[in-house]
């Protein structure tokens, strides 16, 4: 499948359930589903084969918890809802999207649950699975994709090095806004840094969100780039 086709089946599933996400990730090789008595608490993590690996980190979940099926429509280069009362779940779908281009690129993979309900998924790991936790921090550094707009990025209160900021806006030519708000990454990040990247999607949580293709594929493109090559290791 082109990268078109595979944002487009991530955007069709049902808005009212992680599963079917965390599924399409779970049939993977050495993917570890961890399912919970409390959906909101589940995950999927694959460890990459990379000796410098890098986490790629994506959330199943939508605001959307009451709709079930939806109608996309694309038109103008950009998706949008064909339903009055329900946007399209671009955040996070379109960030799963971009983890399931990338999982042939030797690096780890991590899509959580309940990161719209302040980060159920990474908070179970965090205080629940301690050796996993252990592990994800092992990583060179964090990537999520699941910021609005695009050519920006936020780290929020993460402690990060000057270092790490002139990286990744060497490597994407994005720019930080301000470090309002949080995400995974704010309660994964223990010891490496980890940014939070715009794909392109607008008015989330509103039932008139829209995504801007060109702009979702640029952020794609750019991840492709970015991690193909030795990556360092950015310590907090």
């Amino acid at each position: 499948m082109d990268d078109k086709a595979v944002l487009e089946k991530f955007l069709n599933f049902n808005l009212d359930s992680a599963e079917n996400v965390l599924a399409e990730f779970a049939r993977l090789d050495n993917a570890r589903y961890q399912g919970s008595t409390h959906p909101l608490e589940s995950f999927v993590y694959i460890p990459g084969s990379r000796e410098d690996r890098v986490l790629l980190v994506a959330h199943a979940d939508t605001v959307f918890g009451n709709q079930g099926k939806h109608k996309i429509i694309f038109e103008d280069g950009k998706y949008k809802s064909g339903e009055p009362d329900v946007g399209i779940g671009a955040d996070d779908r379109a960030g799963c999207a971009i983890l399931y281009l990338l999982k042939d690129m030797g690096h780890s993979l991590l899509i959580t649950n309940g990161e719209e309900l302040h980060c159920l998924g990474s908070y179970a790991i965090k205080d629940f699975y301690p050796e996993l936790y252990a592990e994800l921090n092992e990583h060179q550094y964090i990537i999520q994709f699941d910021r609005q707009r695009s050519h920006d990025y936020k780290v929020y209160n993460i402690p990060v090095s000057l270092e790490f900021k002139n990286f990744i806006e060497k490597n994407t030519g994005y720019s930080e806004p301000d470090k309002r708000s949080n995400t995974d990454i704010t309660v994964l990040c223990n010891k490496i840094c980890g940014v939070n990247l715009s794909i392109g999607y607008y008015r989330e949580h509103k039932h008139d969100e829209y995504l801007v293709y060109d702009e979702w594929k640029h952020t794609l493109d750019i991840a492709r780039k970015m991690l193909e090559g030795k990556q360092p290791k950015f310590p907090l």
